[in-house]
C-alpha cells in the first residue's frame, strides 16, 4: 500500500510530514496550491523541501470549461508556486466565487485533483492518505474514513507542542495563523478576513479585483 501526505504548507502539515516520513520513506508528499496563500507560506515550503531534503509534488487545479466534467491538474515545482491567484482565476471562470455554506472552492481547487492525481499514479483504494490533525482536535477526528490517517495516530504533540518544535528549528512559518491557509478564505470568521485585509492591504485589493474580472456570478459576493 503506497502512503500520500496531504501537505498545507501550515506547521502542523510540515511536522506532520516529517513523523510519516519515518514510518514511511517512500511516502508522495503533495502540497494543493490555490495560489492564494502567504508569500511566506511558500516561503516556507521552499525552506521546508530544502532544509529536511523532501520532494514535495505541487499540484494545482486545471478546470474542464465543460460543465460537469471534473477538473484535472498540472504539476508545478516548489519554486514554481506562489501568490499569483491562478487557480482561483480558472475556478472563478468556470463555477463562480464560493459563498458561506458553499465553500465548494476546497473541493475544486484541492480535493478533485488530489485524487485524480492518486488513482492515476497509484490506482483507486491502492494508497492511504495522512492527513495533520492533532489529538488535540478530537472534533475533526469522529468522523475517520478507511484509508485515511492522522498524526494524532502516531503523535500525542499539540497545537503548543508544535509551536515549540517549530520554534526550534532553523526556521518558521512567520504569519500569524489569521493569515493561514487561503488568507481570505471563506470558512474564516469574517473577523479574521477583515483583520487579514488590514494587515495585507495589497493582498486584499488583487484578491477583490481579481472577483471583479473573473467571477462569473454576477453578485459577486463571498462573505
Amino acid at each position: 500500500m503506497k502512503h500520500v501526505i496531504s501537505f498545507s504548507g501550515g506547521r502542523t502539515s510540515a511536522y506532520t510530514t516529517l513523523e510519516v516520513l519515518k514510518l514511511h520513506p517512500d511516502a508522495e508528499v503533495i502540497y494543493m496550491d490555490t495560489g492564494a496563500e502567504h508569500p511566506k507560506t511558500y516561503e516556507f515550503i521552499r525552506n521546508f523541501a530544502k532544509h529536511f531534503n523532501i520532494a514535495v509534488t505541487c499540484l494545482r487545479a486545471v478546470p474542464n470549461p465543460e460543465m460537469r466534467k471534473a477538473s484535472t491538474y498540472e504539476v508545478l515545482s516548489v519554486d514554481e508556486i506562489g501568490p499569483d491567484l491562478e487557480p482561483w482565476r480558472r475556478m472563478l471562470r468556470k463555477y463562480g466565487h464560493p459563498y458561506v455554506g458553499g465553500a465548494f472552492c476546497t473541493d475544486r481547487m484541492k480535493t478533485v485533483p488530489f485524487t485524480k492525481y492518486c488513482d492515476e499514479k497509484y490506482g483507486k483504494g491502492e494508497y492511504d492518505r495522512w492527513l495533520g490533525i492533532r489529538c488535540d482536535e478530537p472534533k475533526r477526528l469522529v468522523n475517520r474514513k478507511d484509508g485515511f490517517h492522522y498524526l494524532a495516530d502516531i503523535s500525542d504533540f499539540e497545537k503548543k507542542d508544535i509551536i515549540d518544535w517549530w520554534a526550534n528549528q532553523e526556521f518558521d512559518l512567520g504569519i500569524e495563523e489569521h493569515l493561514g491557509n487561503c488568507v481570505f478564505c471563506i470558512k474564516k470568521s469574517l473577523q479574521k478576513v477583515a483583520l487579514a485585509a488590514k494587515d495585507e492591504p495589497q493582498l486584499a485589493e488583487q484578491f477583490w479585483e481579481m472577483i471583479q474580472e473573473e467571477d462569473i456570478k454576477r453578485d459577486k459576493v463571498m462573505y
